[in-house]
């Protein structure tokens, strides 16, 4: 017999040669269903315990490591985020002192500045009293330079005028104060 479609697979299934086929096993049979049972009922035990007793224990262990595995994954990830908040702590910090080192190192420079400018500043008033005490004795050494040869000439034009000698000492401190005299008033 040929089968030429799935429509006559099925009832092929069903019957068999002797006319009942795959049949015969959905027929009810009282004595076979009890001994069935009997069996399944004695064989129940043994298949707990060889069979699902292994399989529901092992999927108890996975399930029990996958819980493990998720704590644990859930510790590492309480850790890292520790470890990345004390991270940017440190960084906070180190920016903060990098901050607060520059802002330090300014104002150092800025005091430096202004000590060196004060210290140049000093020098530059004691330079510059110095150069006046130098020009003030100088124009002091000019001035009695002056009178000095002013007193020179006034002796020498009245030797001319008197055609005479003159005690050049006695005319010297005649002629020195009459110069004083006229400085004095100017």
């Amino acid at each position: 017999m040929a089968v030429t479609a799935v429509t006559d697979f099925i009832p092929f299934l069903l019957r068999s040669e002797d006319g009942k086929g795959l049949g015969a096993l959905l027929d009810f049979i009282p004595g076979a269903t009890i001994w069935t049972w009997i069996a399944f009922l004695v064989a129940l035990p043994v298949m707990w315990k060889m069979i699902y007793g292994p399989i529901t224990k092992a999927l108890e262990d996975r399930d029990r490591k996958v819980e493990d595995a998720i704590a644990a994954a859930e510790v590492a990830r309480q850790q890292a985020e520790q470890q990345m908040a004390l991270a940017k702590a440190e960084l906070d910090k180190a920016r903060s002192d990098s901050k607060r080192m520059v802002e330090e190192a300014v104002a150092r420079a800025e005091r430096q500045a202004a000590e060196a400018q004060r210290v140049a500043e000093e020098r530059m008033k004691t330079q510059q009293a110095k150069a006046l005490a130098e020009i003030d004795a100088q124009k002091r050494a000019a001035v009695q330079e002056i009178r000095q040869q002013a007193v020179d000439l006034t002796i020498a034009a009245t030797r001319k005028l008197l055609q005479q000698d003159v005690n050049d000492e006695a005319h010297r401190r005649m002629v020195r104060d009459f110069v004083a005299t006229v400085g004095e008033r100017r």
